[in-house]
């Protein structure tokens, strides 16, 4: 074979084997482009894109735990439909929630969560909807999830949250009577204790509503208290408290919850604590 064909087989090779090469891209490139369309809920489009990114840089974990994490979660929604098992259904949808919400795949969370909250009617699953619903600014589904409930599956947590759809719908005066009659209860958690505050701020209560704000980054566990100070940030219900320094104070606040040496990463596979921890489950 002449030297030329050999030359332009191997270029054939390469770029076959690194995709990135064909567009010109670097591997940074490659799996931001991945993060784009995995976002816009392109999951094949994404997984060839961090294929992309974990061929041409094959030492990246990130880039390689990504495009393992995408294949597994286009295998779970392949396999959702088939499922036949209720408990095996219900464990993979809230996975693929968690992950949809996680990476801000938001129509895709909203329609899994209207699938989860058909089957299980409950005030969890109702909140899950309600949260994902506010976060896409549908306050009026939000709000109609919520009133759905009955007063047995009511909580402090499905109360506050339709306060403040309610809120955002003009409807503060309902909103106010929610709020005058929902209280923590003693074995608040940070979610509910969040709600609360967002609640509580909604209506205009700014003290208390700092007050449950701290209460609730107290108890949360050390390794989420970033990602709840970032959303108590965004929240268009503390948007009038963010320039004051008690919000600013309130932010200072640390966790009280004791928490495992687990590294709380995506997955336990690359884990220095990986096999000794009851998470782990030694796999």
């Amino acid at each position: 074979m002449k030297l030329s064909n050999l030359l332009i087989l191997s270029i054939v090779a390469a770029t076959l084997t690194c995709p990135a090469a064909i567009r010109g891209e670097t591997a940074r490139q490659s799996f931001a482009r991945g993060n784009k369309l995995l976002e816009k809920g392109k999951f094949q489009s994404a997984l060839k894109a961090y294929s992309a990114a974990a061929h041409s840089e094959r030492a990246n974990q990130q880039y390689a735990q990504q495009f393992m994490l995408v294949r597994r979660v286009i295998a779970l929604r392949d396999g959702l439909e088939r499922e036949k098992d209720p408990r095996r259904w219900q464990r993979t949808a809230q996975s693929l929630q968690a992950f949809y919400v996680g990476n801000g795949i938001y129509p895709e969370a909203v329609a899994m969560g209207e699938q989860l909250h058909a089957k299980l009617n409950s005030a969890f699953s109702a909140v899950q909807l309600a949260e994902t619903q506010l976060t896409v600014d549908n306050a009026a589904g939000a709000a109609k999830v919520l009133s759905a409930l009955g007063p047995e599956k009511s909580t402090p947590a499905t109360q506050a949250l339709l306060a403040v759809a309610l809120v955002r719908q003009d409807r503060k005066a309902e909103a106010r009577k929610i709020a005058e009659n929902t209280t923590p209860p003693k074995d608040a958690g940070p979610g509910t204790l969040y709600s609360l505050a967002r609640m509580q701020a909604a209506v205009g209560n700014n003290d208390r509503a700092l007050q449950l704000l701290k209460t609730s980054f107290e108890a949360v566990r050390p390794s989420r208290l970033d990602n709840l100070k970032s959303h108590a940030r965004q929240a268009r219900e503390f948007a009038a408290l963010a320039s004051t320094g008690g919000f600013a104070e309130v932010l200072e606040t640390k966790s009280k919850v004791a928490e495992s040496k687990c590294s709380s990463g995506s997955s336990c596979a690359g884990c220095p604590m990986r096999g000794k921890c009851s998470k782990g489950g030694g796999k």
